[in-house]
């Protein structure tokens, strides 16, 4: 592509998902030069678009604050002419900004829901049977700009943790220490493991070199004795939280966010899963010996033991 190429990527939410996005945003930016990336994104995940430093311009999304702020957000959208918009979300709101925008390529998912489809003048086919990972699905607008449906760019973020976070990775002669990152927080309460506080007693023994690090959003009670355990949850910012991604040995975590943001990261992923579908929603991509998913077989998360993903732990370690 010879002239400059404009995009609008809608893709307000969720944070696992959205690293997805920009991880076609990364394949995008890397095999084809002079392109513009627009992104449309909810102001709670701002930092984490603009960390990516793929995307050139950012339209806030501000949920449940009234209609006068989404038409402001409109008029906004309708300011710019874009060569492609993609609508990578596929619902009712997504759709809505797809259909206001001003381009003669809009481009949405075949799986659309909410009458969001109705915006489009192009729809991506699914990926094969067996290969319908989120990120697969999105994978799918590649061909549209003329590019192979897999990933061939690198993602990195560029953040400013607190001292707080740079205190968790350097110790008190400046030395890089290991860390083990625990998530034990999803967004639905049937997703969450229920015996990280073992777990960390059980990491902080038998690893007493690296550091076990809790985060969360909310405040997680997972309490430990022992020197190094830490726990971080509610207290830490966006950036704060890739950083230590970036920086860390092992995350584990249940099927949330923070799978998704290590695997896409290169660092090692123990997964936990209950009853949804790893094949769609494991750590990208399934499979890879840096990913490892533990799913209870009777769909019961208290069926994974502790035992479990210490062997796995051992393992990776």
């Amino acid at each position: 592509m010879s002239q400059r190429v404009n995009i609008l990527i809608v893709k307000p939410s969720s944070l696992g998902d959205i690293i997805h996005g920009l991880q076609v945003a990364a394949t995008i930016k890397k095999c084809l030069s002079n392109i513009s990336i627009d992104w449309v994104v909810r102001d709670c995940f701002i930092d984490v678009v603009k960390s990516s430093r793929l995307v050139d311009k950012i339209f806030v999304f501000y949920r449940g604050q009234g209609l006068r702020k989404f038409i402001d957000l409109m008029s906004k959208i309708r300011k710019q002419h874009y060569d492609y918009v993609f609508d990578m979300q596929g619902l009712a709101r997504s759709g809505i900004m797809t259909y206001f925008s001003r381009s003669n390529r809009k481009v949405g998912r075949s799986d659309a829901r909410e009458f969001s489809w109705m915006a489009y003048n192009r729809k991506i086919p699914l990926p094969k049977v067996g290969k319908r990972h989120a990120l697969d699905i999105l994978l799918q607008f590649l061909p549209e700009l003329g590019l192979e449906a897999k990933l061939q760019g690198e993602l990195k973020f560029s953040t400013s943790p607190s001292n707080m976070a740079k205190d968790i990775f350097f110790n008190d002669r400046h030395e890089k220490c290991k860390l083990i990152l625990l998530f034990p927080e999803s967004r639905r309460k049937k997703k969450e493991w229920p015996y990280f506080n073992p777990l960390v007693d059980a990491l902080g023994e038998k690893l007493p070199t690296m550091r076990i690090v809790v985060l969360a959003q909310r405040w997680i009670n997972v309490t430990s004795t022992l020197p190094n355990v830490y726990n971080l949850s509610a207290r830490t910012s966006m950036d704060d939280l890739i950083y230590l991604v970036q920086n860390s040995t092992l995350a584990i975590a249940n099927d949330s966010a923070p799978i998704h943001l290590a695997a896409a990261l290169s660092t090692s992923v123990i997964a936990l899963f209950g009853s949804t579908d790893p094949q769609r929603f494991a750590p990208y991509p399934v499979g890879s010996e840096h990913n490892v998913v533990l799913q209870a077989k009777d769909k019961k998360l208290s069926s994974i033991s502790v035992e479990d993903v210490m062997d796995h732990v051992l393992r990776i370690i």
